[in-house]
């Protein structure tokens, strides 16, 4: 989209590199004081009133507010480690395929978006700043589908597998509980203005290249020869491109509208 890119060149000067590592590190650091200070949660969350009454550093402190596991246990620990290692990867992927300047709008953007929607309808639902890091797995399974993670450090899964995952529990929580979509939709936006045309536009050019190839293949043949003929009615995929072509066991070949009901 021509206006997001003109979007980067002019606030290029805001990129933050590794911008959601710190955040991630920031994050670590609320676990860990909430094992000693299990209210440390309440006072970093989103809370409209409290920032009316002069919190103001909740609208940035809520994007790593911990959640859950209050005390101290080796699979907090386990936690903590996966969670810093996948988030350090997802920072490393991004910024490599976007650039700098890109990642650091995205994570900025998605911030400004959740902050204004609790702000404006006062949600009221803790850990807001969850789906920041929702919006950026999702961006990073969509544009690195195969990269594999470990289940329990057994089993290979590709990462996309757990961002469809994702993606049904999102909508079933939204079913469930509309008004977590006060906090998915804002997350999102990003999501949808980075992540999806840009998926869209290269499938697109690759049904364009297909259509190229083909294109050429059969231009290129010698006129006499032909890379499929149909038994029954002669015919070739010079004859039509739409023709579709059926190998039968014995070799012959049949199109689409004269393929045997036995085949």
């Amino acid at each position: 989209m021509p206006w997001l890119y003109r979007l980067e060149q002019r606030l290029g000067w805001l990129q933050f590199q590794g911008l959601f590592k710190y955040l991630t590190f920031l994050g670590v650091i609320a676990y860990a004081c909430q094992w000693i200070r299990p209210d440390i949660g309440l006072i970093l969350d989103f809370d409209r009133d409290a920032i009316l009454s002069g919190e103001v550093w909740r609208l940035f402190t809520f994007l790593f507010a911990p959640m859950g596991m209050r005390s101290f246990s080796p699979f907090g620990v386990l936690f903590l480690f996966c969670a810093v290692q996948i988030s350090f990867l997802i920072s490393d992927s991004l910024e490599a395929a976007w650039g700098v300047a890109r990642s650091t709008l995205y994570i900025l953007a998605a911030s400004l978006a959740l902050a204004a929607s609790q702000f404006i309808f006062d949600v009221g639902m803790s850990a807001a700043g969850g789906m920041l890091y929702t919006s950026l797995f999702l961006a990073f399974a969509t544009l690195f589908p195969k990269v594999e993670f470990s289940f329990f450090f057994l089993f290979p899964v590709q990462v996309r597998i757990f961002g469809w995952i994702t993606g049904v529990i999102l909508l079933l929580q939204g079913l469930t509980r509309p008004e977590s979509l006060m906090l998915t939709v804002p997350a999102l936006i990003p999501y949808a203005l980075w992540v999806l045309p840009e998926v869209i536009h290269g499938r697109r050019a690759l049904v364009r290249a297909a259509g190229r190839r083909r294109a050429f293949q059969v231009a290129s043949a010698p006129e006499s020869q032909a890379f499929h003929s149909c038994e029954a009615c002669g015919r070739t995929e010079r004859d039509s491109a739409d023709l579709e072509f059926f190998t039968l066991p014995d070799g012959r070949e049949y199109c689409g509208e004269h393929l045997p009901p036995q085949a």
